[in-house]
């Protein structure tokens, strides 16, 4: 393939965005074939300031004129994002999928199964995996800059929101219609980088608030336990609630710890001996194992989404790897459903879930 026609279904923010990208030719070997768009306001503009963009008015059309694209970028309420991956697939087009990849982590299995079957790739905006501090922390780990890994905290509360960010889509904070709050949608980069650079974690253990800062039904509060069969145990605590908010993340190992912090920084502290090695040779009742801390330096960060779209046309054209494939998106919500879970019947709960409970409890909090 030379040339990678994509169309851009959902042209909400992240979807208009997406598409101006295209548009404007920021991504080498893509071009912006149409757009699905099932407002007729949005419509309009699209035909007014896209010229030669094909218009879309909702995937039944997309489908009926599959030759005319190559891709499909899903960028619609997350809700959705299964039903009109497999209506894609099924059209032997190749997708890439805004976070969340889904809701529940078997559709989502369905997701990846089918796309291999049809022999057509599956691609995650997990576009956070770019910022050059989070690659940086995973290059570190996995060169065993830390020893052994027994602890990591994640605090992350920079998502302040109001009654006007939760009012302002009718999909937006319920159960019903976004199957979810905080977990499901802010955190999902983050739970994603969490098993990028740690592993997926065995069990999990959860308390969320529902409600807590604004009058919505779904979580705007959580603390979740991640527990690893290696023996590392992880904190990931987060909320929309809190201003001023901090953004985190701490990991400790027997050679030291290593911070990143507001998502800009990285900082590692390094013990002068290993605590295992300490422990064994000191004989001092308070013996004082010395470290010392100094900033790595990171390249400068570029634009992650733009990066993910030109990894995904260079992927189908090339053959380069994908940044992040429909499996790293079912990680994620294995880890979300497994909290959600947990939280749901106040116990800790193996990873995966059981996807038939799950969806039971969910329904429930649906009316269903």
């Amino acid at each position: 393939m030379e040339q990678v026609r994509a169309a851009v279904i959902g042209f909400g923010g992240m979807g208009r965005q997406y598409a101006e990208m295209i548009r404007d030719g920021r991504i080498g070997g893509m071009v912006l074939a149409g757009v699905c768009c099932r407002n007729e306001q949005g419509q309009e503009l699209l035909k007014k300031e896209y010229p030669g963009v094909l218009v879309y008015r909702d995937v039944d059309e997309m489908v009926s004129r599959q030759a005319e694209y190559d891709a499909a970028v899903i960028v619609t309420p997350h809700a959705s994002h299964v039903e009109i991956g497999l209506r894609m697939v099924e059209a032997g087009k190749h997708i890439l999928v805004d976070k969340p990849a889904g809701v529940c982590a078997g559709e989502v299995r369905r997701l990846v199964d089918e796309a291999k079957k049809a022999g057509v790739s599956f691609g995650m905006i997990f576009n956070t995996r770019m910022n050059p501090v989070f690659r940086k922390a995973k290059e570190l780990v996995e060169e065993g800059v830390l020893g052994k890994v027994g602890r990591a905290v994640w605090i992350c509360n920079t998502w302040f929101r109001t009654p006007a960010y939760h009012h302002s889509a009718p999909w937006r904070s319920s159960w019903k219609k976004e199957c979810g709050g905080l977990l499901i949608n802010q955190s999902q980069h983050y739970l994603d980088i969490w098993q990028w650079i740690l592993g997926m974690p065995d069990q999990v253990f959860a308390t969320m608030d529902y409600g807590k800062y604004n009058e919505i039904e779904v979580d705007d509060n959580v603390d979740i336990q991640f527990f690893y069969e290696k023996g590392l145990h992880g904190t990931f605590v987060s909320s929309t609630g809190e201003n001023p908010g901090v953004n985190r993340l701490e990991i400790w190992g027997t050679k030291g710890r290593l911070t990143v912090e507001d998502t800009s920084r990285v900082i590692l502290d390094e013990n002068e001996m290993p605590t295992d090695e300490f422990a064994r040779v000191n004989q001092e009742v308070y013996g004082v194992l010395k470290h010392h801390a100094r900033e790595i330096p990171v390249e400068e960060g570029s634009n992650g989404y733009q990066m993910v779209l030109e990894n995904f046309s260079k992927h189908l054209r090339e053959g380069t790897p994908l940044l992040a494939d429909g499996w790293e998106g079912l990680k994620a919500i294995m880890m979300t459903n497994g909290a959600y879970l947990s939280s749901w019947q106040e116990r800790k709960v193996s990873l995966p879930a059981d996807e038939e409970m799950f969806l039971a409890e969910l329904k429930k909090r649906q009316g269903m």
